[in-house]
């Protein structure tokens, strides 16, 4: 009679693997970070993204943090400004993804998650930058 009440063992299982996969996901986010030649501001910073965010920090390390460390020699006289070309809204994220040599898809996908799970400070954030970053020529 109160079966429907217990949880299917394979689902409690399922749902633990998952975890232990995150765990592990996370943890050689960290122990790659600290082992990587960046200098101990980027690692820092890093950290902190991997640890605040958990699993997706993780995941954002995994995707950005290889492109960055590519792209960093060639900051050198660029500045950061909004895009014409790759342009949504404000050209906001557009400029990002030019000057960290991403894709700028990826930067408004990133940009739409931080401002769904910060309710919204996204948003403000988009907008100061909005007004803050001069516009390409």
């Amino acid at each position: 009679m109160l079966g429907f009440l217990v949880f299917p063992l394979w689902l409690m299982f399922f749902i633990f693997l998952l975890g232990f996969f995150f765990l592990v996901i996370w943890i050689f986010a960290i122990i790659d970070c600290l082992t990587s030649k960046r200098n101990t501001s980027e690692k820092l910073l890093w950290l902190f993204i991997v640890f605040l965010l958990n699993i997706i920090g993780a995941v954002i390390y995994f995707v950005f943090s290889k492109t960055i460390r590519l792209q960093k020699a060639n900051f050198k006289g660029k500045k950061l400004l909004r895009s014409r070309k790759n342009r949504i809204i404000a050209g906001v994220c557009g400029g990002i993804g030019n000057y960290l040599g991403v894709d700028p898809t990826a930067i408004r996908l990133l940009w739409a998650l931080l401002s769904i799970a910060s309710m919204g400070a996204g948003i403000l954030a988009y907008i100061i930058a909005w007004a803050i970053m001069p516009e390409e020529k």
